[in-house]
């Protein structure tokens, strides 16, 4: 079996700071794992973390203030299953599944993107007042595209005096670049509010090997909401506006790629009503519409012979949708949750390319096309929780029903003929908790997901890295089912969260060789997915004068099987990826603070093909390839007045060198530096 984590001259340093840090002044503040948060992403009934059958994290406000807010992964780096991804925008996989598998939510509603790359995160950390996270497939409630888990991002509202001021600004050392935030917020009477900016500047990323040239990025955000309660009802208003851009690190001087712009606007409103009848404890209602608005640009330069190929796209996505969701408690220890989701997804897109060959002959290749392709989609479920003594069993469904025309399609300016996919289906759930203590319970939990094809998987022709990749009218929703059991223990001085996971995943959509164009790729249904591992969260207080080991492990085996029958065990997921730390409070005459010191790691992972053949897509060359990695890192806060934090983090202190498979190298030794102020 692979090392968990490759320890080196770290584990002596990180083993001499837990034996020496018995500071004095050193008190117990929070855990690292929260379980007594709230959570509703699970299961759509509010629940303790602690009480839910299913596999769920909750990042709070508590939390995000002592990590220096640099991105929004950074906040999701010690979650375990979680992986972030960083070929341009951050992504996020959940347990090995890749981003397009895994339902991206901002307030609840969902966050769509058509790219075969997965939905980026376009919201500033600083904007975030928690994250919910469940691992392994959650359809039934949390909807479409959730075979790997749901990342529920949601965002900061009114504050609880009439006028609060806050700023945030950082150095952000892995790129030489910063952040910057501010906000006016507050409360007068029945109204809250709040409006905010942020901006993001970062230039090339620097490795122990020299920066990655280019590898720039930039973000601009402008959040703005207002809130009236009157009686047990609550109406609220949000309006974002978030822009991006990035240039992407191939690693070649012949294959340079460009995303100017990834911008979403959104706009937002919802109801919320708490105990409006003596068996209905909660109602809610929301209506958005959203735009994203985005460029690509790419050329690979041919050599020889090989012609040089520039590609465009120009997209305009609009998604507008409602959700409404009910919660009843007809009799104690029953309660339930019904709901619904309509959402209409339209993608208008303009792409081009150009192939050019080496002389003068034959001239350039320019081909245009254009797409107009819509999905709709309605569903309802339900959620049923019954509570017998010391067990409480939660079982649910989803009923979908998803139709996606291509209204409009031109090549070369030439009308084509429209196209149609649909499909409908019910999906399940079920959960069980058993309460050994207050302080214990057992679980299990069985759940499925479901992955409905992207617009560009059905009906787009899309060229990427020289190749020609068509879409599929035909394709089926990719689906997987998940059987979990696992643990909880929260006695004060000890907090442990595991659970062991088997999923079967079918229908995956990858690309085959086009039989009516043998030059070309199209998508199909083709391969197939078992997963199973086990994750491990635990934090203990072994009364060291305040200091609490840590540890988040996680374990991940995956079998691919692909179309021609051929199955593998290298599927590019690390087997083992963790964070072992050890972490305090501290307080000396009138400062106080965090520190936290600690390793993060996983081992080497290997990509195989259908031909056995190892490929690594984190360069277009495959090379700089993957290895296991560890990193000594610490992160710190000081808390400098009554309304001013100082947030540190120093980041692969002893400055390894090393790439994630299907990533950028990543960077060398580098700190986050920020203030933030609040008035």
């Amino acid at each position: 079996m692979k090392s968990a984590l490759k320890l080196s001259t770290a584990t002596l340093a990180l083993t001499s700071a837990a034996l020496t840090a018995t500071s004095p002044w050193a008190q117990e503040g929070d855990d690292v794992i929260q379980l007594g948060d709230i959570i509703v992403t699970g299961t759509g009934i509010p629940t303790e973390v602690f009480q839910s059958p299913g596999s769920v994290t909750v990042v709070d406000s508590g939390e995000i203030r002592e990590i220096p807010p640099a991105s929004v992964a950074n906040l999701l780096s010690d979650v375990p299953g979680v992986q972030v991804t960083e070929n341009d925008l951050d992504r996020i996989r959940i347990r090995g599944e890749e981003s397009q598998r895994v339902a991206i939510l901002i307030d609840g509603q969902r966050l769509s993107d058509h790219n075969r790359y997965g939905t980026p995160l376009l919201v500033s950390p600083t904007d975030i007042e928690r994250i919910e996270i469940v691992r392994g497939p959650s359809s039934v409630v949390s909807g479409n595209r959730a075979i790997g888990g749901v990342v529920n991002i949601i965002t900061k509202r009114g504050a609880d005096k009439p006028v609060e001021v806050s700023g945030s600004a950082g150095y952000i050392g892995a790129n030489d670049g910063y952040r910057a935030a501010a906000s006016i917020a507050g409360t007068v009477n029945s109204f809250d509010y709040r409006l905010s900016y942020s901006k993001l500047d970062l230039n090339d990323r620097k490795t122990p090997d020299g920066d990655l040239v280019p590898s720039g990025s930039e973000e601009d955000g402008v959040l703005g909401f207002v809130g009236y309660r009157f009686g047990n009802s609550y109406i609220g208003f949000r309006a974002q506006d978030f822009d991006a851009s990035t240039e992407v690190f191939t690693g070649s001087p012949d294959a340079q790629i460009d995303l100017p712009k990834r911008d979403l606007r959104k706009y937002s409103a919802f109801y919320e009503g708490e105990d409006l009848t003596s068996w209905m404890s909660m109602l809610k209602f929301s209506v958005y519409t959203q735009k994203v608005d985005r460029l690509f640009d790419s050329t690979f330069v041919g050599s020889g012979f090989a012609p040089t190929v520039n590609a465009t796209s120009d997209d305009e996505q609009t998604t507008s949708g409602i959700t409404a969701t009910a919660n009843f408690e007809f009799a104690p220890g029953h309660r339930s949750v019904v709901g619904l989701e309509y959402d209409d997804d339209r993608l208008e897109t303009n792409k081009g390319s150009v192939v050019s060959f080496a002389g003068p002959f034959p001239p350039p290749i320019t081909s245009t096309r254009f797409y107009d392709a819509t999905i709709k989609t309605a569903s309802i479920f339900g959620q049923h929780e019954a509570t017998f003594g010391n067990f409480t069993a939660t079982i649910g469904a989803r009923y979908y029903n998803v139709d996606s025309d291509l209204e409009e399609s031109t090549i070369n300016g030439v009308a084509q003929p429209g196209q149609s996919n649909s499909d409908d289906r019910w999906l399940g759930s079920a959960g069980l908790v058993y309460n050994l203590s207050d302080t214990s319970i057992l679980r299990a939990n069985i759940s499925q997901g479901y992955t409905y094809p992207s617009l560009s998987e059905l009906y787009l022709s899309t060229s990427a890295g020289g190749q020609v990749i068509n879409g599929n009218p035909n394709l089926q929703p990719e689906t997987a089912t998940n059987y979990e059991i696992g643990a909880r223990v929260d006695r004060g001085n000890l907090v442990l969260d595991t659970a062991v996971f088997y999923t079967e995943a079918k229908n995956y959509i990858t690309t085959i060789t086009d039989p009516n164009n043998p030059s070309q790729l199209i998508y199909d249904n083709v391969d197939s997915a078992d997963s199973w591992g086990f994750e491990i969260a635990a934090e203990v207080d072994p009364g060291w004068g305040g200091v609490r080991p840590y540890v988040i492990l996680s374990n991940v085996t995956r079998e691919f099987t692909y179309a021609n029958g051929f199955s593998t065990k290298d599927s590019g997921t690390p087997e083992w990826t963790g964070t072992l730390g050890v972490r305090s409070d501290w307080q000396t005459a009138s400062l106080s603070g965090t520190w936290d010191v600690f390793l993060r790691g996983e081992s080497s992972a290997e990509l195989r093909d259908e031909n056995g053949n190892i490929v690594d897509t984190g360069t277009p060359t495959g090379s700089n390839p993957t290895s296991g990695w560890t990193t000594l890192n610490f992160r710190g806060s000081l808390d400098l007045t009554e309304n001013a934090l100082l947030t540190l983090e120093l980041n692969n202190i002893l400055d390894k060198s090393y790439r994630a498979n299907d990533q950028t190298p990543a960077a060398g030794r580098n700190i986050n530096l920020f203030v933030t102020a609040t008035f």
